[in-house]
């Protein structure tokens, strides 16, 4: 990799030139490299986890989740503490679920009713009578209690 000082009489270049250069910006250098055509193993292990992948975006897209929904999963996240995104939680646990072949029952139009001083009543739709859990709390961050 070479240091360059003004690449392509410019003060700054990037990206690929006709598939011989690259042009890059590195730990603060502008820099160039030889463009080299990524290894892209195609065995039958790669494949399927591609698969397992295109299946559990395409299902997040095409679940019908609503904005209550997409919101639920990203609270989850926050309930993780992970950082995480809803979406990353749910493409975790559908590509867990998928290799380890174990049936995925998702649960949708989670709303909230009206609280009542310490009550409140959530309804869920979900496609079998399963054990779910939830997690609550005094604020969207701090959820430590959980209940099934």
């Amino acid at each position: 990799m070479a240091k360059v000082r003004a690449p392509l009489m410019s003060f700054d270049a990037r990206g690929k030139l006709a598939d011989s250069l690259v042009y890059l910006g590195w730990k603060g250098l502008k820099t160039v490299r030889q463009y080299v055509i990524p290894a892209n193993p195609k065995t039958e292990l790669q494949k399927k986890q591609r698969a397992y992948f295109k299946t559990a975006v395409g299902e997040w897209h095409t679940s019908g989740f609503t904005a209550d929904d997409v919101k639920a999963w990203n609270l989850l996240a926050l309930a993780l503490k992970e950082a995480l995104s809803g979406f990353n939680i749910y493409l975790r646990l559908k590509l867990d679920a998928l290799i380890a072949v174990k049936d995925w029952n998702p649960i949708y139009n989670v709303s909230i009713a009206a609280t009542d001083g310490d009550t409140a009543t959530l309804t869920a739709t979900g496609f079998e009578a399963l054990s779910y859990m939830l997690y609550y709390g005094t604020s969207k961050t701090a959820m430590f209690n959980t209940t099934q």
